[in-house]
């Protein structure tokens, strides 16, 4: 397929897990990607494995380190046409435990990376009168549980920026959307006991795979999706209904 033939798109944490598939995916349909991940072997590595990808070392905490790198994606290319935002951590830790340079690290790398990344392509988009960007929120965004408060409350208030970049943006025809997923059984979240824990709980009884995220974020991030913006779409197996 050549959906995205001629687009340029950026994906951060893309190196692994869900931000792969996503790459794995754009690539697949014709884009070239840029994957920005903190470990350069494994931004590298994952570039290696795909046509038209290119990678860089990028700390999204660091607006500096994010301009700068944009600046490489649009002389390389002319253009960035996608973000998705997909750079996140998941350290668990209780109320007690978790310390007040937790809480910040949680929010820097989960919801301030977010801000920064879709600011520094933001006048480019409005410039080129196109752009789509989507960002990996979380289920937990929406439910409480022990262990992850600073994970989740970090989610919840990317449901709140996504609206504001979707409002702001969206005269310049660029359309912000975010994607809540429910359990995936990424290389990681295979080797975790949580994860064959809930699987019974989920109404469709599976974990979802990376690609099924894909498929979500690719379809927010193409022109097939024309008129929705400000929105984010759960996808876990139907677990919030019960």
């Amino acid at each position: 397929m050549s959906e995205f033939e001629g687009r340029v798109a950026v994906v951060t944490g893309g190196a692994s897990g869900i931000g792969f598939a996503i790459s794995k995916l754009l690539t697949e349909r014709g884009a070239t990607v840029s994957i920005w991940d903190l470990d350069d072997t494994a931004a590298g590595d994952a570039a290696g494995r795909l046509d038209r990808a290119g990678h860089a070392a990028v700390d999204v905490t660091d607006e500096g380190a994010i301009l700068a790198a944009r600046d490489r994606v649009l002389a390389d290319h002319g253009r960035c046409d996608i973000l998705i935002n997909n750079a996140g951590i998941y350290p668990h830790a209780t109320l007690r435990e978790i310390t007040v340079e937790a809480w910040d690290q949680m929010f820097d790398v989960d919801s301030k990376s977010v801000f920064l990344a879709t600011r520094a392509f933001m006048d480019p988009m409005i410039e080129q009168r196109y752009g789509r960007v989507v960002t990996i929120v979380s289920e937990d965004a929406y439910m409480a549980k022990p262990s992850i408060a600073h994970y989740a409350a970090a989610k919840a208030s990317l449901l709140s920026l996504i609206k504001t970049f979707a409002l702001e943006l969206a005269p310049h025809q660029v359309l912000c959307n975010g994607l809540a997923p429910g359990p995936v059984a990424t290389e990681r979240a295979k080797g975790q006991a949580w994860l064959a824990e809930r699987i019974p709980k989920i109404p469709v009884l599976r974990a979802a795979e990376p690609e099924d995220m894909a498929e979500y974020a690719v379809f927010l991030a193409s022109d097939r999706n024309r008129f929705m913006t400000g929105e984010t779409i759960i996808a876990n197996g139907g677990y919030l209904m019960v």
